[in-house]
């Protein structure tokens, strides 16, 4: 099909322009002016979303949980309906759209605003249910990666170590007597458009999961160009815990720097396995920039370790 008429299953017009938008590692989306009007136009990459339909239910799920919380400064967006679903199917693509919602200011630049949206993110959704299927299996299993790590060869024995250390670290904090709660599952600031209410994008990933791995993405997004920005990751907690209100138990704001290093550990190995597959998870990016980047987060991983008084005073302030 015509990718300009996929509008058409929506009940729009058909697109009278379409630009790829090359943000995202995953996805392909599209600014599609339709009637005169913006959308955003995706399609669910299916071999990493293997059940696209359970994407989109958990998204019906969201998106009901805000409606019922339309006071909230934080929003999702809403997904235009094709007959009785939200999305279409065309040519065995999976193919979703919604209006195109400008930024005001830059979310990594307001990292408390960013922060109080992830935060209020999780109240909304405590208590909500999603589906059983997983969206992507194993998708923050530490232990996982670092094993698939071990069978690359030409990774440097320090930071197998380094990143066996942290395992072993995590393994202590997170265990099974830690709630989960509805997590977003990619909290990074580009997920958080500024407006005049803070909207939360890029929804495929929202699953179970502890809230400190929310916390954590986000705190290693704000601090740009891989440096341990003190300031930035202040500003984030204080969003982060306004937004939540409350909801965390003490051994869940005490685990909530160790998502910081657990999501920084966990990117690092993602690019690392990345840099040495022919499949890979990161669309568009060829080897070395995947190396690249992983030294990156490793030489971030390390700023985040040394800064460990710094975040315990932050967070318990």
């Amino acid at each position: 099909m015509d990718i300009y008429k996929i509008p058409c299953l929506f009940g729009l017009p058909e697109a009278g322009s379409l630009s790829e938008l090359s943000a995202g590692h995953i996805n392909r989306t599209f600014l599609a002016v339709c009637g005169g009007e913006k959308y955003v136009l995706q399609t669910l990459n299916r071999s990493v979303f293997h059940s696209p339909e359970t994407v989109m239910y958990n998204i019906s799920r969201i998106e009901a949980a805000f409606a019922e919380n339309a006071a909230s400064d934080t929003a999702v967006p809403h997904f235009i309906a094709a007959g009785d679903k939200n999305f279409a199917v065309a040519d065995d693509e999976v193919w979703r759209m919604y209006k195109y919602i400008s930024a005001t200011a830059d979310a990594a630049a307001n990292a408390a605003a960013a922060g109080r949206a992830f935060g209020t993110f999780i109240r909304v959704m405590n208590g909500r249910e999603l589906s059983d299927a997983p969206v992507i299996e194993n998708f923050h299993n530490f232990n996982r990666y670092f094993s698939v790590l071990t069978t690359h060869k030409g990774i440097a024995s320090d930071i197998l170590a380094k990143l066996d250390k942290l395992r072993d670290t995590l393994g202590q904090v997170f265990t099974d007597s830690l709630k989960k709660r509805v997590i977003h599952g990619d909290a990074k600031a580009d997920n958080v458009i500024i407006s005049e209410r803070s909207t939360i994008i890029d929804l495929d990933t929202v699953m179970y999961g502890y809230a400190a791995i929310d916390y954590g993405d986000l705190v290693r997004s704000v601090c740009r160009s891989g440096l341990t920005d003190m300031k930035a990751v202040k500003a984030v907690t204080c969003g982060f815990l306004q937004g939540l209100d409350g909801l965390l138990t003490n051994d869940e704001i005490n685990s909530m720097y160790y998502g910081v290093l657990w999501l920084t550990g966990e990117l690092a190995m993602r690019y690392l396995i990345d840099s040495r597959s022919e499949i890979r998870y990161f669309r568009g990016k060829s080897p070395a920039e995947c190396r690249s980047r992983a030294e990156e987060l490793l030489s971030q991983l390390d700023g985040f370790i040394a800064a460990e008084a710094d975040f315990e005073t932050i967070i318990l302030n």
